[in-house]
């Protein structure tokens, strides 16, 4: 890959699993009302792996049981889905070539490898991903479609976006990710389908990874784990 992505990319796996943050989601519907309150965890990867993410806030409330479970369900399908090849592991690097620069930073367009997920069209993605010169980190990134495409047979995706900015939490280390924002359009059978989301990360804290106390060293790229 080019060697300014390479060296940004480095820096930022090298973090992976040494920011304890709190995320907080909101989901809003076709028309841009929110659904539904905010989500509010807390991830801790110095925890062991049952204990890592903890419910603050369900859907703008305290949780009771019932929402305790809810979102335990939902961990449990995040967590299968994990099993699957992320995005991370599916951009293809070696194709990246470089869709504009400026004296401060450059946009590099990344495709994904063909056939490389289940889960959706690798081909009708592109990734683009913005490196910053001086300090050679990445301070931006987006994912877009292509094109309109089919999945599971009886869906239409018309469109996904998703942009996401990175901002520095000690400037001895790489800026992590601040902020996304994902919208979605398509059709389901004979009915229009359509939202948003938008996920923030706040309250850092720089910890040591559970799983180096056993010297396990993780190679995927988890920054671009959704």
């Amino acid at each position: 890959m080019p060697a300014l992505l390479g060296t940004a990319l480095g820096k930022l796996q090298a973090d992976e699993d040494h920011w304890a943050y709190t995320q907080t989601t909101q989901a809003y519907d076709r028309k841009g009302r929110p659904d539904g309150g905010p989500t509010v965890e807390r991830y801790d990867p110095s925890q062991p792996p049952a204990e890592q993410w903890r419910l603050i806030q369900w859907q703008g409330r305290e949780p009771d049981g019932r929402d305790v479970r809810r979102w335990e369900k939902r961990k449990v399908k995040e967590q299968k889905r994990r099993e699957e090849k992320t995005l991370g592991e599916v951009m293809d690097f070696d194709r990246a070539t470089v869709r504009e620069e400026t004296a401060a930073e450059v946009v590099f367009a990344i495709p994904l490898q063909p056939g490389a997920s289940k889960r959706f069209l690798a081909e009708k993605f592109m990734v683009h991903m913005t490196v910053e010169r001086a300090r050679e980190v990445v301070t931006g990134f987006s994912l877009e479609t292509t094109g309109s495409f089919r999945a599971m047979g009886v869906a239409k995706i018309d469109s996904i976006e998703v942009s996401a900015d990175f901002r520095t939490v000690d400037e001895s280390y790489a800026p992590q990710p601040h902020a996304i924002q994902a919208r979605g359009a398509g059709r389901v059978l004979f009915f229009r389908v359509g939202g948003a989301a938008e996920i923030a990360w706040s309250d850092f804290k720089r910890v040591k990874p559970y799983n180096d106390r056993f010297e396990v060293r993780i190679g995927e790229l988890k920054a671009f784990g959704f």
